[in-house]
């Protein structure tokens, strides 16, 4: 009989062949000290490998194959739900040595990057050149390229100028059997680019990336606001975007966060305010100019005190309460926990209003629940504050954050919108997903890595009794991975006949079904005044289904960027939504991407949601 090696020999073969292809340590503290994430989360791995050159990994994770030894990618460790967990018997490949810059193209602003460069690294060197990434993380002096793109990062101004997977043009990925792949913005079919963009590092390991900038603004001002209820700061945020001004950013505290931070230190916010918004406008001195003034009207007609922030130190004393927030998060000493639940713009006062319910049903365990965001989008990061030697602690920040996070889903939001599922965050994926949309998550999960091998135990939870098999759509995701996907042309591509059309202007969004014609659309979004860039003004006969599933060249690059969420009935028979109304949502797999040039090869697709402006 054949002995099964242990996993420590597992581990010692694996090494002495990797040995060739990067840096390995072993030695307990550096693998105790790289193992956790800057909140303290992780594990302590068998080792630790830090590879020689991007070169080396697609060797690295062929021989992780033949050995059958499971990798756990390190970018930045600024990952705050557990996203990294090492153990004895997986290899920690640290991937932080591929930090090159490799160009900056000013002329048509792009950057071609290493994975393993830090976000605020790329902002310095692009700033001589007035350029930006967009994406700006509060961890950004931590958060590498790869750990955005992997995470769909997206930061305060993420409101006016998108996340991650907006400026993302391309990857250079490894997938777990050591082969190399470029997935592309441009390239036609499913959005597999999509796929990898917030997937955890759990599909495959990102290398190099190529990245959209943009100008930096010439000129930014800084607005706050206060109010006397969430619901007055609400209405005001949806009047301001309501004169089509779009703020490059707009953030939200609340009253026990105000009150809490200030035990810390100085916020310089008013203490008597029930909720405040910070908003930046930017653009040219014209742009800037006009915005401000329909911001400054807007909040004067509700709030209790304006202020205004135009000189660089000023708008950094504005500025300093929420963004120092996570530091001194860290430095107060007490117990903390940072939640993200992301809900629809339009019930962020309800949302706040049970998480301080939620709140005083914990007193006796909890401090305090501060709640802070990115009002804008509608995410929203309630920060529970402990004693750390209170006995009642534990079990009422457990049930604390399970109540907010069922708060969230039952007001139509998500569980997660910028921070990821990692381990935390598993338990509440059945909550957030039927057994069918984790089944389809399952089938990409193991097309992409069939042994299970790449960053093991994040993101999805064990299989359900109750979950279903759903192999053709497994077979077609690993068809379109390996290029190999015959498209049938007699396909059906929507069912349902569903003509419904739904504006919600106070979260911006537009749900339609997916036999609506263009045309049809059209006539609503003009009666509406409202604009969405995913419908074109030709073809006006087709069907918003049809034009989903065979979108090409423009129209498939406009629809990327507008599409939230789908209802599709999956090619196994069973019906399921992908997506949703929230601006931002990483909960699992972004599925929703397969339907993009899909031509019905995942099923049928019935009704379409999508991001919609107001006209200016």
């Amino acid at each position: 009989m054949t002995e099964i090696p242990t996993p420590t020999s597992h581990i010692e073969a694996f090494a002495a062949a990797a040995a060739a292809h990067g840096d390995i340590t072993t030695d307990e503290s550096a693998l105790i000290e790289r193992g956790r994430d800057f909140w303290g989360f992780g594990g302590t791995a068998g080792l630790l490998l830090r590879p020689h050159s991007p070169d080396d990994i697609g060797a690295i994770m062929r021989l992780a194959s033949e050995y059958g030894v499971a990798v756990v990618p390190r970018g930045g460790a600024s990952n705050c739900s557990g996203g990294m967990m090492p153990a004895a018997d997986r290899v920690l490949l640290d991937l932080t040595g591929l930090n090159r810059i490799l160009d900056i193209d000013v002329e048509n602003r792009r950057a071609r990057v290493e994975a393993g460069v830090v976000n605020s690294d790329l902002q310095t060197a692009l700033a001589p050149h007035g350029l930006c990434f967009s994406p700006d993380p509060v961890s950004a002096h931590l958060a590498t390229v790869g750990g955005n793109i992997i995470e769909n990062a997206g930061g305060p101004h993420a409101l006016k100028y998108g996340v991650t997977y907006n400026h993302v043009l391309s990857i250079n990925v490894v997938l777990p059997d050591g082969s190399t792949v470029t997935f592309s913005a441009n390239d036609e079919g499913p959005d597999l680019l999509g796929v990898l963009i917030g997937s955890e590092g759990t599909l495959g390991i990102i290398t190099e990336a190529t990245v959209a900038l943009r100008p930096i603004a010439d000129v930014t001002h800084s607005l706050m606001g206060a109010f006397a209820s969430a619901r007055e700061a609400a209405d005001t945020i949806a009047a301001i975007i309501a004169t089509g001004v779009v703020p490059a950013a707009v953030e939200w505290l609340d009253r026990a966060g105000i009150a809490g931070l200030q035990q810390f230190y100085d916020t310089g916010y008013p203490l008597d305010a029930d909720s405040i918004v910070l908003i930046d406008v930017d653009g040219t001195a014209a742009e800037v100019e006009r915005d401000q003034g329909i911001v400054e009207r807007v909040l004067g007609e509700r709030a209790t005190e304006v202020r205004v922030a135009e000189d660089e130190n000023d708008r950094a004393a504005l500025w300093y309460g929420r963004l120092n927030a996570p530091n001194s998060v860290v430095e107060s000493g007490k117990g903390f926990f940072i939640g993200d639940v992301t809900v629809p713009r339009d019930r962020i006062p309800e949302m706040q209003q049970a998480i301080q319910s939620i709140a005083a049903c914990h007193a006796d365990g909890l401090l305090f629940i501060a709640v802070c965001g990115h009002a804008g989008d509608g995410d929203l990061h309630p920060t529970t504050f402990f004693d750390k030697d209170n006995p009642l602690a534990a079990s009422a920040l457990e049930a604390a954050n399970n109540e907010i996070i069922e708060a969230a889903l039952d007001l139509g939001g998500t569980i997660t919108g910028e921070h990821g599922v990692g381990t935390e965050k598993i338990p509440f994926m059945a909550k957030r997903f039927t057994s069918v949309e984790i089944a389809a998550q399952r089938s990409i999960k193991k097309a992409f890595d069939p042994a299970g091998l790449l960053n093991p135990g994040v993101m999805l939870p064990a299989a359900s009794a109750d979950e279903p098999d759903a192999p053709a759509f497994g077979a077609a995701v690993r068809d379109v991975l390996t290029r190999s996907i015959t498209y049938d042309p007699g396909a059906q591509l929507t069912s349902g006949k569903n003509t419904d059309i739904t504006t919600n202007l106070g979260n911006l969004s537009l749900t339609v079904g997916a036999d609506t014609t263009i045309e049809q659309l059209n006539r609503h979004l003009d009666a509406h005044a409202v604009t969405c860039a995913a419908v074109p003004a030709t073809g006006m006969e087709r069907t918003m289904g049809e034009l989903v599933a065979t979108a090409t060249g423009a129209e498939r690059e406009h629809l990327r960027h507008a599409l939230l969420g789908v209802d599709v009935m999956i090619v196994d028979g069973h019906r399921a939504r992908f997506g949703a109304e929230t601006m931002k949502d990483v909960a699992g797999y972004d599925t929703k991407r397969l339907y993009i040039g899909g031509r019905g090869a995942f099923g049928t697709l019935e009704a379409l949601c999508f991001k919609i402006v107001v006209k200016a």
